[in-house]
């Protein structure tokens, strides 16, 4: 097989499978994704939107976008949670429906917001920090 036909079939097999949702996972798991940076990161990230349980955006008080925000996903009621440091947008998803604390801090400033999720239920929200 030629060289460069090769691997640009395996360059289209990999995207075509990186483009398919995130769908099966052990029935309690949460998942977070973080990424965004850039347009070509956040695009897609935005638009496969409804097939996460929920989409974060990150910004300041004035919509500029944040980084370095970090973050915890919890079910408490199955002692499960997810986390990492996110930025400009955040992805959510869930095994089943539920109650699920989203705990953040940036520049030494905690919240903490609760969301009625369910899995690929498209939620989305946006948490502003003020100077």
């Amino acid at each position: 097989m030629n060289s460069r036909i090769g691997t640009t079939a395996r360059a289209l097999c990999c995207a075509s499978v990186l483009a398919l949702p995130v769908t099966a996972f052990a029935a309690d798991e949460i998942r977070l994704v973080c990424g965004g940076i850039g347009v070509d990161e956040s695009a897609p990230m935005l638009a496969s939107a409804p097939m996460h349980a929920l989409t974060i955006l990150f910004t300041t008080a004035d919509g500029a976008y944040l980084s370095g925000v970090r973050t915890r996903v919890d079910n408490p009621l199955d002692d499960r949670s997810a986390e990492a440091e996110c930025g400009p947008v955040g992805q959510v998803d869930v095994a089943k429906a539920g109650r699920y604390r989203i705990s953040t801090e940036f520049g030494g400033k905690k919240r903490e917001q609760w969301f009625e999720l369910k899995p690929a239920g498209g939620e989305r929200t946006t948490l502003r920090w003020t100077e």
